[in-house]
């Protein structure tokens, strides 16, 4: 026991004595090559000669080659989702298509829940439930807007959800839980747009009433100013016809007075 201690602890030594002097010929050669460095770049000074130092070892390698990007599975999920799946997207054999379609199968279908965040300009968005939503009771004993909590005055509404999805234009009737006020904002740019409509429908009569009306006072005074042409014409007729019975008369009394010298 005694010589393998002591051979022990002379293979220790050893080891030691071999790790310094590599340390110090490390040191040596450091320090050799820093020094070469400077001379080199007839750097003198202290400071600088630190300054250089850091600069020089310290630049990162850049990479020779480009990192590819790196398809997550969340972006699986994004590309090969579908708000409602197919046949031929549950026959697809592919991984991803499992991947989709095990998250798929853990959504709720029966009631969505909307983002209005959009709605005055008319895209609301809707999207199925998840286990977490479905516990706390979001969107069916709670509105169904994600920006809304409200609990009372719920009702249920079946939506014509149009929408564009993988290249195409598709639709669903779907089930949506709101209150009054997110209830209003389902329709309203169609509310709007009818506002918008009656508004223009009332101009156009206005108008429609204004141009009849000054017909209207254009006949009146159409007819006003054939009266008073008709009366005048009239007057200037007896006019005419009292001078002709005074010429009449004028003529008889001279052809009586050449009758009877």
């Amino acid at each position: 026991m005694i010589l393998i201690r002591m051979a022990f602890w002379l293979w220790f030594g050893l080891l030691l004595l071999f790790l310094l002097s590599f340390v110090s010929c490390f040191d040596i050669i450091f320090c050799l090559s820093c020094s070469s460095l400077l001379q080199s770049c007839s750097v003198t000074n202290a400071s600088s000669s630190f300054y250089y130092l850091v600069s020089f070892y310290g630049k990162e390698e850049k990479p020779s080659t480009l990192k590819l990007p790196i398809k997550t599975d969340k972006d699986t999920l994004r590309e090969g989702y579908r708000f409602i799946r197919s046949e031929e997207d549950d026959m697809d054999p592919s991984w991803e298509q499992r991947l989709v379609k095990r998250y798929y199968a853990k959504l709720f279908k029966e009631y969505c829940l909307a983002d209005m965040s959009q709605y005055k300009s008319g895209k609301i968005g809707l999207r199925w439930r998840t286990e977490k939503e479905v516990m706390s009771g979001k969107g069916q004993f709670i509105c169904g807007n994600k920006h809304c909590n409200e609990k009372d005055g719920l009702a249920s509404y079946e939506v014509n959800f149009c929408y564009f999805e993988a290249g195409e234009n598709k639709q669903a009737l779907v089930k949506l839980v709101a209150c009054d006020r997110c209830a209003e904002k389902l329709n309203y740019k169609r509310q709007k747009e009818k506002e918008q409509l009656e508004k223009r429908q009332q101009k156009q009569d206005r108008k429609r009433n204004r141009s009849k009306s000054d017909d209207d006072l254009d006949e009146v005074q159409e007819s006003e100013d054939r009266r008073r042409k008709g009366k005048r014409a009239l007057v200037s007729a007896n006019d005419h016809k009292i001078e002709e019975e005074d010429g009449d008369s004028d003529n008889i009394d001279e052809f009586l007075e050449g009758m009877f010298p």
